[in-house]
């Protein structure tokens, strides 16, 4: 019977439970969208309007937001400043100037949302007659400002040096003392087993505290990179003041790299005092245990930047990021002190112990390995499900395929784990071990590098369904279809039979009323042409949410057929 240890028990039972995360809501919005503006992507206007509105489907941030307006000749005609409506923080307003001429105008749009990443876009509409179906040919489309690889570079840092002094510490704090007591004879007091644990690993400091300079220079550097790309402006202008200024009070990124600089200078003590030997082992383990909890809190804090800050429920998506983050620093930052320290562990010791000792590094670590898969497990699982709402966006989408090379790559970690479990068990495979341990510790800094590579692409939404229902009402059949049922153009496809299944002819008029769930929407309402069936138009669907559908018509016989849908309108496509 396999033991498990304790750890290992609670993060498989973490792993039972995730039938209970999954219970949340699924959704967790891409980068924030556009679900409704004031005027509508090419709508042509008998009058000028007097301000634009943007709304989208999630609260943005109130920094580096712009709207610029321009007419045909390059020349602006809005105020000027951007701004967030007081009641209702998903929309961005900008007032324009009076008495605008007729012709075609183009919004030119940047905003930062609650994810953190920078989204933009263009919404070309006209004043006065003339063609609606006007397109701007150099208009950019709306999404995320394309990633850097530097902030991705700056991320992956992040988690090598997290991952180093995370599990540098783990290790030395609840794998090396058991260790240290297991393969003891000589040293009797608690004093001289902690001095021994030790010499037995005499690269740790200098691996703990590399882990700790790589931490601390990532996120120093990360706040003047991270503002740059907000704002949409040079890497050398992140260094001034305005824009870190900016950052700072209006982002959460800023705000979030306050609290972390807070935590790494409190770290920076901690560390000294846990390696410091003028005191005693009680009060150095305290120290220790302090470093560790801080180091969790530089972890918990970067989850609340992200995709799990933009979730419909960020609670347990934020908690789900955070236990994945510190099961991989764990796993592989003790791998790491296990490829550096043991092939030169215990060389104080004589051969047969020195063996030994390496043996039973494994085996400890075994058990908790245990917990750390588990972990993964659970959490990834859950973040699959609540990024991916759709299994076609594995495939379809770029964060699909690096999320499937992530899986494939733990894959190839879990096989050489196992390796190493086997070796643990063999006197005569240390040389194996070794090798088996370099070459998973080279797929776990792969892994981090495309989980950094995630942070900064868009899950993705779910394709949008199209809609077909039928509704008997009285001796009417009425169908309603609506594709793609998404925001933006739509085909509405209306037919009316008879009860046994044949057209209805002579119908004289055919209208629907969209009634929005939320009653910050306004109703649409529109006339379909009667010239045959099935009755089309291609129409504007402004918002996404529910809506309540009724379709009514006018028989030859002016008799009225009216039915009620329920449609659910997806993101824009």
């Amino acid at each position: 019977m396999l033991y498990l240890s304790r750890p290992a028990r609670m993060a498989c039972l973490l792993l039972l439970c995730l039938p209970l995360l999954i219970l949340f809501p699924r959704s967790s919005w891409a980068h924030a969208f556009v679900v409704e503006s004031s005027p509508t992507e090419n709508q042509v206007l008998d009058k000028s309007p007097s301000q634009v509105s943007i709304t989208f489907n999630e609260d943005l941030q109130p920094a580096f937001m712009s709207i610029k307006v321009t007419d045909e000749t390059g020349k602006r005609v809005d105020t000027g400043q951007a701004q967030l409506n007081p009641e209702h923080k998903a929309t961005m307003e900008i007032k324009l100037i009076p008495g605008m001429k007729g012709g075609i105008y183009t919004v030119n749009w940047r905003a930062l949302s609650a994810d953190g990443h920078p989204i933009n876009g263009v919404i070309p509409f006209q004043v006065g007659s003339g063609s609606n179906a006007y397109t701007n040919p150099a208009a950019t489309p709306e999404g995320s400002a394309a990633s850097r690889p530097d902030l991705i570079a700056v991320r992956w840092f992040l988690y090598i040096g997290i991952s180093l002094l995370f599990g540098a510490l783990c290790f030395r704090l609840f794998i090396l003392p058991s260790l240290s007591q297991g393969n003891s004879k000589e040293a009797r007091t608690p004093q001289e087993l902690d001095q021994r644990s030790f010499a037995t690993l005499p690269r740790w400091p200098v691996l703990l505290w590399s882990g700790y300079a790589i931490t601390s220079a990532a996120i120093l550097i990360s706040l003047p990179l991270q503002a740059s790309w907000d704002a949409g402006v040079s890497i050398g202008q992140g260094f001034t003041f305005s824009i870190l200024g900016e950052a700072l009070q209006f982002t959460g990124a800023g705000q979030v790299w306050f609290v972390q600089m807070v935590l790494v200078l409190l770290l920076s003590v901690t560390l000294i005092y846990a390696l410091d030997h003028s005191i005693s082992i009680r009060q150095r383990r305290l120290w220790g245990y302090s470093s560790v909890i801080l180091t969790l809190s530089v972890m918990l804090s970067k989850a609340f930047v992200g995709h799990p800050a933009a979730a419909t429920h960020p609670a347990p998506a934020i908690a789900a990021d955070f236990v994945h983050l510190a099961a991989s620093a764990f796993w592989i930052g003790s791998l790491a002190v296990m490829t550096v320290c043991l092939p030169v562990a215990g060389s104080e010791l004589p051969v047969s112990e020195r063996a030994a000792l390496r043996q039973a590094a494994l085996r400890r670590f075994a058990g908790w390995g245990i917990a750390m898969v588990a972990a993964l497990l659970a959490t990834g699982i859950y973040g699959a499900v609540l990024y991916v709402p759709a299994p076609s966006l594995l495939l379809n989408t770029s964060y699909g395929l690096v999320l499937l090379g992530k899986a494939a790559l733990l894959l190839v970690m879990l096989a050489f784990a196992a390796s190493q479990f086997r070796s643990a068990r063999q006197a005569a495979a240390t040389r194996r071990a070794a090798v088996g341990l370099r070459a998973e510790l080279s797929v776990g800094l792969l892994v981090l590098l495309l989980a950094a590579l995630l942070t900064h692409l868009s899950p993705g939404q779910a394709p949008a369904v199209p809609f077909e229902e039928t509704h008997t009402t009285g001796e009417y059949n009425v169908r309603l279809g609506v594709s793609p049922n998404a925001v933006g153009s739509n085909e509405f496809k209306v037919t009316i039979q008879d009860s046994k299944g044949n057209a209805v002819s002579g119908i004289q008029q055919v209208s629907l009323t969209l009634v929005p769930a939320d009653p910050d929407k306004a109703r649409q309402e529109f006339v379909l042409p009667v010239k045959q069936q099935p009755f089309r138009s291609q129409e504007l669907i402004t918002a996404e949410g529910t809506w309540v559908v009724k379709v009514h018509a006018l028989t030859a016989s002016l008799d009225a057929v009216d039915a009620y849908f329920t449609l659910h309108v997806g993101g824009k496509k």
